[in-house]
């Protein structure tokens, strides 16, 4: 199950919640032209690798947090070496790195050293830290030291997809195995050491997370004194925030938000987003156990009507996790409506009357694909009660809620390697994030398969293997990868990744 961190979220969103207009007038107040102002959709809560969860979170530490290679801004996906000066990537069991000297952790916990790559993956290891991203360490034997800078990563077998997965990526974090200790091996929303080059430098109550310029940063220096992370969890408020001259740059989840921000002052772009979009059809629950619901619920629900309310029709319709022109991608129709069937199946489960509760976070995005959700099932004879929730309550999974999971609209931040997401849905995460039950061996040896093939061909053809059982287990209908607008002012020249995440110490001040 999920740990305590998880479960405390939903306290916590409450308080940021209630907080969200304060932090907004405190940031703006202490606004100068030396500050670079960016809104996020929520308070960040845990900056600790092992316990990310939320979109906020994964901003702040990638871009706090060194890792052996991160993605890079510009209109591609790759992937450069970062605190590595160089990686051997030739035998994909035991990967070689060498790190550059003199990159120092803030706070005084002085210089990165390999044993800081040893105390950052291994720790993941530990059953007693309960690392929430602890399955993408599956194949990690151990880290070997071998040099002050220099050490291998032994896994049990050999796999690419643990460079691309992970280590590139936000679980890939390098922390300081000093700092670590110094706080008990845990952290919450203040990192005690950052590598980088801004670091951290205040979050109070009624105050934005505020970062600052690392003096100790030998690399490219920032250009802003400051950054000031603004939670604003509605888009339109940040948008009446943006026109106050109040932020710098925003972003959105959505391409509905396009038409109206591109009439804005500022400069608008919609970018294409790995971050899958689904709803999920928890077969634990009773009332969805039976094979036959679950697909009736599928081709129940009218997806080209979602996508055309929630983005003018910019959004395509998904035909799995992964997303078109990566590896894995399935080219190919997406599973069509069919009203009568679904009453069909329905009426031969004896289900008519069934009541299902459809959990969401509380954005107007998702309502309107609950209330299309609640209409469509209403057709075929189920009931469905809108549950919107806060970010914090809506990710919370204590063993209680484990149990009564039934309907659920989300997403997830995607990864340019597909078996990041899908290694979340084999048996042993059940209750974790498999919030849909799929337990079936056939994936879970799968996945393993996939994370241990060295062949680009094989991986392909087993990402859309394991998408297809996905989709036939009833569990899962794909909506879309969410395209993702931004919207910046004439002050700046953003620096972004692909789908449209912030880099902040890419951004520049425009010429004057």
């Amino acid at each position: 199950m999920m740990t305590l961190i998880a479960r405390d979220r939903a306290k916590r969103a409450s308080a940021c919640a209630s907080a969200a207009a304060a932090l907004w007038a405190a940031a703006s107040g202490a606004a100068h032209a030396e500050t670079l102002r960016i809104a996020v959709a929520a308070d960040p809560g845990y900056l600790d690798p092992a316990y990310w969860g939320s979109s906020s979170e994964q901003l702040l530490i990638d871009n706090l947090y060194p890792r052996l290679a991160k993605h890079v801004p510009g209109d591609s996906w790759k992937a450069e070496l970062d605190a590595a000066k160089s990686v051997d990537l030739s035998d994909p069991q035991h990967i070689a790195f060498e790190l550059k000297p003199g990159i120092m952790w803030s706070g005084g916990y002085g210089e990165l050293t390999a044993e800081d790559v040893e105390y950052s993956f291994e720790r993941h290891l530990d059953p007693g830290l309960e690392s929430g991203v602890a399955t993408e360490f599956t194949l990690l034997e151990d880290v070997e030291v071998t040099g002050k800078y220099t050490g291998i990563i032994h896994l049990s077998a050999p796999s690419p997809a643990f460079w691309s997965a992970t280590l590139s990526y936000t679980s890939g974090a390098i922390i300081s195995k000093a700092a670590a200790e110094a706080s008990d091996g845990y952290f919450e929303a203040t990192p005690v050491a950052t590598a980088g080059p801004y670091r951290f430098k205040s979050h109070e109550p009624g105050q934005a997370f505020m970062l600052e310029k690392d003096p100790d940063w030998t690399g490219t220096a920032a250009e802003f004194d400051e950054v000031a992370i603004i939670p604003i969890p509605d888009d339109n408020a940040a948008k009446v925030a943006f026109d106050a001259g109040e932020i710098d740059f925003t972003y959105a989840a959505s391409a509905l938000e396009y038409d109206s921000w591109s009439k804005s002052t500022g400069n608008t772009e919609l970018r294409a987003s790995l971050d899958p979009l689904w709803l999920g059809i928890s077969e634990t629950y009773e009332g969805l156990s039976d094979i036959r619901v679950r697909q009736a619920i599928q081709k129940a629900v009218d997806v080209p009507t979602i996508l055309a309310a929630i983005s003018n029709g910019r959004a395509d319709h998904a035909t799995g996790i992964v997303a078109p022109g990566l590896l894995g991608y399935r080219d190919m129709a997406p599973m069509q409506r069919d009203v009568d069937a679904a009453r069909a199946l329905i009426a031969e489960a004896g289900a008519e009357g069934t009541v299902l509760r459809l959990d969401f976070v509380n954005t107007a995005n998702r309502a309107t694909i609950a209330q299309i959700i609640q209409a469509n099932l209403a057709e075929i004879g189920l009931i469905v009660e809108l549950n919107g929730q806060d970010e914090g309550s809506f990710w919370s999974v204590d063993e209680a809620r484990a149990a009564d999971l039934q309907l659920h609209v989300k997403s997830w931040t995607g990864n340019p390697d597909g078996i990041y997401t899908m290694q979340y849905f084999t048996s042993d995460q059940v209750g974790v994030w498999n919030w849909e039950g799929l337990s079936n061996p056939d994936y879970d040896a799968l996945v393993e398969t996939a994370r241990r093939s060295t062949d680009d061909a094989e991986r392909g053809r087993l990402y859309k293997q394991m998408q297809e059982m996905m989709e036939t287990s009833g569990d899962f209908l794909f909506l879309t990868n969410e395209p993702l607008t931004i919207l910046w002012n004439d002050k700046i020249v953003p620096a972004t990744l692909p789908d449209g995440r912030p880099v902040f110490a890419g951004f520049k001040k425009a010429a004057s």
